[in-house]
């Protein structure tokens, strides 16, 4: 059956021309079978989102203008008729009115400090005994109960602010609510709570779960969201369905239309395209026919007529030069090649021995004979001295500590002898292999140079400046418990003491992250208990916030006990410098430290009430020696190496440490990640 295509171009124009002309056509409409119903579901589920979000909206108001409205009837000085024998007269007719004002099931009650129905919009309740719930929360002066909502506020004397004179009561049905519900037969509309199993609204009920802040999905022929309400109805959901066969109405019947348009679409591409085919077809066969004579016969001299006047025409033309010129060119080409495959050779040949030269006389040396050995000149030198020759290789080496370019010598070979430009940019790709690996030559001395003197620094400093500083301590540490010193003399010694335990941090700071560089430090993991761990960091440092009226809170719900495979050492020297610098930034408020296990990893997140740091400013904490500018950091002392330090660690570890942050005065978040 492909065999068809395959011997025939004319079968092959045809089938172009119908799929050409037909397969969009299948394309649109498997694009409307496949993709416009997902997409019409969607945007009928974006615009039930945006019903749900008016009608919650205007719910949401109705309810906070009630709330406003017990809070605005409370502190009217009518309300000091509480205390007066004639209550009945002005504030019931007052609560009467208004609960005609609002025309919904609602009830109004104003009580007294006993809790007694003094004034009452359902004059049934009065003098009656009122149990009255407040929240726990101050700032919420409403309730819930089944479905019933009370809003609450407290009636105070007009002429002293301090004398509170009883409750102003509203008792709201929430099925007023039921008003701004959607009520058709495709469309349904609740609002549920699902711990009561109070519904507000829609009898019809789908048997979803209420679990996520807000959800979309399928369910009983029917497209569903819901989303969770806030404020006074918080802990509700409102709930929203539409029938999937009313969605998808419209696209059923244009998809039906279109099938029964193919027949007569694909017979008009058929009848279309058997025309042309033949048409385009039929002056290349007889180039064909002409062509397999010349092939046959071998006639070069042979040429090609056609009676088209197109670009069939030009392409005989165009066939009758190619033929003249054919042989021609296959030699030119067999000898070019030839001689490109030799110099590729050649070039590699030439790399991969100059790139194994550990010195810069043997790279010289190496690029030297294989230069004399391809250009056949025995006379080709090297020298430093200042170029001679315009043409010939000159050699420029990097200058690393400057960023610039110094030169280093030159190759007498003279380029201008060679009047083929390839060879020309061949030698001058030798010269640029030769000048890279003298680059990669004196960078790698210069490396291990620079790597020889940090070392020998380090060992220096640590033998040169802890041990004098360990003496200060100590000698320090002496004389504070000197009886015959004065307070500034204390002061003094005590000042002495603490800058040189801040010096020796530093050094050992300094010290811990040259040994991760160098790849000296090592990580040691054993069993261990985390929580244990992190208690005693909390512990340690407790003191230091006690010190500013800090609180440290310790979380641990999330974590799963038991012991863990890591270098407790490490991890406590990471958690102690991310809450000490949780203590240093925080001046007031507190930290809380959380601690959690996920399958193999361990999370602590460290968070403060401090400073903040605006969150461009983050990455470059974690550099050796960087601090964040602002007037708190200027009153703290540092060495900007403990983020640098604790990442550096984490890192060892198989974890990482990240900051987080709003901005200034928002707090920070520190979190440590690391295997387990």
């Amino acid at each position: 059956m492909l065999d068809i295509f395959h011997r025939s171009l004319r079968n092959k124009l045809l089938l172009a021309f119908i799929v050409i002309g037909f397969v969009p056509y299948l394309i649109f409409l498997a694009y409307v079978l496949l993709l416009s119903e997902t997409k019409i579901l969607n945007k009928t589920v974006l615009d039930q989102y945006n019903q749900a979000d008016m009608i919650i909206h205007v719910m949401q108001t109705h309810l906070h203008l009630l709330e406003k409205e017990v809070l605005f009837l409370s502190k009217l000085d009518i309300m000091d008729d509480l205390i007066a024998d004639d209550i009945d007269k002005r504030v019931s007719r007052l609560l009467t009115q208004k609960h005609q004002d609002y025309g919904l099931d609602l009830t109004l009650l104003a009580l007294n400090t006993q809790q007694v129905v003094v004034s009452a919009s359902d004059k049934a309740l009065l003098y009656q005994p009122y149990e009255l719930h407040v929240n726990n929360d101050p700032l919420k002066q409403y309730r819930i109960h089944h479905n019933t909502l009370y809003i609450y506020a407290p009636i105070t004397a007009s002429f002293d602010a301090n004398k509170t004179l009883g409750t102003l009561v509203l008792e709201y049905n929430l099925h007023n609510l039921d008003t701004y519900l959607i009520h058709q037969s495709d469309r349904h509309a609740y609002i549920q709570n699902p711990y009561s199993n109070v519904t507000i609204g829609d009898q019809r009920l789908f048997d979803i779960a209420l679990t996520d802040r807000s959800r979309s999905f399928i369910a009983e022929e029917h497209l569903i969201v819901y989303k969770r309400l806030e404020g006074i109805l918080q802990g509700w959901y409102f709930v929203y369905g539409v029938d999937i066969h009313i969605a998808l109405a419209f696209l059923y019947d244009f998809i039906r239309f279109m099938l029964y348009l193919s027949p007569f679409i694909l017979a008009a591409v058929i009848f279309i395209a058997i025309r042309y085919s033949t048409h385009v077809v039929r002056p290349i066969q007889q180039l064909t026919h002409i062509t397999d004579t010349i092939i046959r016969t071998k006639d070069y001299s042979a040429t090609l007529s056609l009676s088209t006047r197109d670009e069939t025409a030009r392409l005989s033309n165009s066939f009758n030069n190619m033929l003249r010129t054919t042989q021609e060119a296959l030699q030119h080409l067999e000898h070019e090649n030839k001689m490109r495959l030799q110099r590729f050779v050649q070039l590699i040949d030439i790399f991969n021995t100059i790139i194994q030269t550990k010195s810069e006389t043997d790279c010289i040396a190496v690029s030297v004979a294989y230069l004399k050995e391809l250009s056949a000149q025995n006379h080709i030198l090297f020298s430093k001295e200042p170029q001679r020759c315009p043409s010939c290789m000159a050699l420029h080496v990097n200058d690393f500590e400057h960023n610039t370019k110094l030169y280093y010598g030159f190759i007498s070979l003279d380029l201008s002898r060679f009047d083929d430009a390839n060879e020309r940019k061949f030698y001058r790709s030798i010269s640029t292999m030769i000048m890279l690996q003298l680059d990669r030559i004196r960078l790698i001395e210069h490396t291990l140079s620079a790597s020889r003197a940090k070392s020998a620094f380090i060992s220096n400093m640590s033998h040169e400046l802890r041990t004098p500083l360990n003496a200060i301590i100590g000698f320090a540490q002496y004389l504070i418990t000197y009886e015959d010193l004065s307070d500034e003399q204390q002061d003094s010694i005590a000042n002495i003491e603490s800058s040189a335990q801040y010096l020796l941090g530093m050094i050992n700071d300094i010290l811990d992250i040259a040994k991760i560089e160098a790849g000296k430090m090592e990580v040691h993991k054993e069993q261990t208990d985390l929580l244990k761990i992190i208690e005693n960091v909390c512990s340690m440092l407790k003191p230091l916030a006690e010190d500013k009226a800090l609180y440290v809170e310790l979380i641990h719900t999330r974590y799963t006990h038991g012991q863990y495979q890591t270098d407790p050492k490490l991890l406590q020297q990471i958690v102690v410098n991310l809450l000490s610098n949780a203590i240093k930034f925080t001046e007031s408020g507190g930290i809380t430290l959380e601690l959690a296990t996920h399958r193999d990893t361990l999370t602590v997140c460290i968070t403060d009430t401090g400073i903040g740091i605006e969150p461009h400013a983050i990455e470059g904490l974690f550099h050796d020696f960087t601090q964040a500018a602002g007037v708190m950091q200027k009153k703290q002392k540092g060495t900007g190496l403990g983020l640098s330090l604790s990442k550096k660690m984490a890192l060892l570890l198989g974890g990482d440490v990240t900051l987080e942050s709003e901005g200034i005065n928002s707090g920070c978040c520190a979190t440590l990640f690391i295997k387990i």
